[in-house]
């Protein structure tokens, strides 16, 4: 058998893999920075997510911050429309058929002020 036989799949699907993870990796971003205080966004409010707001909050507040307020915020949306085609037999018509999904986007937002 021949080692260049597979090709370049196997290491095509671990970058992909990774970039893919990479995607779902626990991230926080600041939204609104100012002197004493502010706003992260992350993107699901969960403990891994609430981790890295945490850190950011601590970087801008080395003193300590109280947490303000918390809220999931709407982004924008996702609309994904699919759209079927068939040959009906007995009538020997085609029919065509449209389905249309939407979805939210949305982010945890916390907003802070530093002590």
């Amino acid at each position: 058998m021949n080692a260049g036989a597979a090709g370049p799949a196997p290491w095509i699907a671990a970058v992909a893999a990774v970039l893919l993870l990479d995607g779902c990796a626990a991230t926080a971003r600041y939204v609104v920075l100012e002197p004493r205080g502010g706003s992260v966004a992350i993107f699901r409010n969960t403990p891994a997510h609430r981790e890295k707001a945490h850190a950011l909050m601590a970087q801008k507040c080395p003193g300590g911050y109280d947490i303000v307020r918390e809220e999931e915020v709407v982004t924008g949306e996702t609309v994904t429309k699919e759209r079927a085609t068939e040959f009906d037999r007995f009538s020997e018509e085609l029919r065509t058929t449209e389905e249309r999904r939407s979805r939210r986007n949305v982010e945890w937002r916390i907003t802070f002020s530093c002590r």
